[in-house]
């Protein structure tokens, strides 16, 4: 007896787990939709439930608070982006191949329209939001940037490549991914980049860094 109710209790919890889930994806795309209409300041927690469902006592549960929601939008984002770079990690992809899918895989999430106006309301609102923007360099900027450098350390152990400093050169790299397109796209808002733009984009980074490493060394 005992046996099979203790087998029957994770039956049980997995769909209330799958419903916690499901609720709080909603929830961070209509905070996401939410901060990009109304901005940070004017955005309206009660705004979001009325759009994701729910009730405001289960939001506060789960993000504490308008800062706890944007630090979990930003997180989720974060997962997704650098999700490319764990694969190659855990497959100890050779550094052109491996660089290439990651570049490619950044940039297209980077510069879609929707990355490009969540970076246009950084910036429009990080003076007067200073927390704000210290969020997102620190959860955003540095969680993407360590991933990609946990990359190209596997492949500094396997020989491949030598570096002194693991996340300068993630950075160097990504820069040299988005810059172009990231510029053109704030500037000329009807502008979207297509895959042909992003693979090129990322096949000119990729021989640029590689190349920049191999003459260093």
């Amino acid at each position: 007896m005992s046996d099979s109710k203790s087998a029957a209790v994770p039956s049980q919890q997995e769909p209330e787990a799958g419903r916690a889930e499901l609720r709080r994806a909603a929830f961070l795309k209509a905070a996401r939709d939410v901060f990009l209409e109304f901005g940070y300041e004017q955005a309206n927690m009660a705004e979001i439930v009325r759009r994701a469902g729910g009730s405001l006592s289960t939001l506060y549960a789960q993000f504490g608070g308008k800062k706890g929601l944007f630090e979990a939008m930003i997180d989720a984002r974060v997962e997704l982006v650098t999700q490319q770079m764990q694969l190659e990690l855990a497959a100890h992809a050779p550094v052109r191949q491996g660089l290439q899918r990651i570049g490619e895989h950044f940039l297209t999430l980077h510069a879609s329209p929707q990355s490009i106006d969540i970076f246009r309301l950084m910036v429009s609102q990080s003076k007067k939001f200073p927390d704000m923007a210290e969020a997102w360099n620190k959860r955003a900027t540095e969680g993407v940037r360590k991933a990609l450098a946990i990359y190209l350390e596997d492949r500094a152990n396997a020989g491949e490549i030598r570096i002194a400093n693991y996340e300068i050169a993630a950075s160097v790299f990504l820069d040299l991914v988005r810059a172009r397109i990231q510029f053109r796209a704030l500037g000329v808002p009807s502008y979207v980049a297509s895959e042909a733009d992003i693979r090129e984009a990322v096949d000119r980074a990729v021989k640029v860094f590689t190349g920049g490493i191999e003459a260093l060394n």
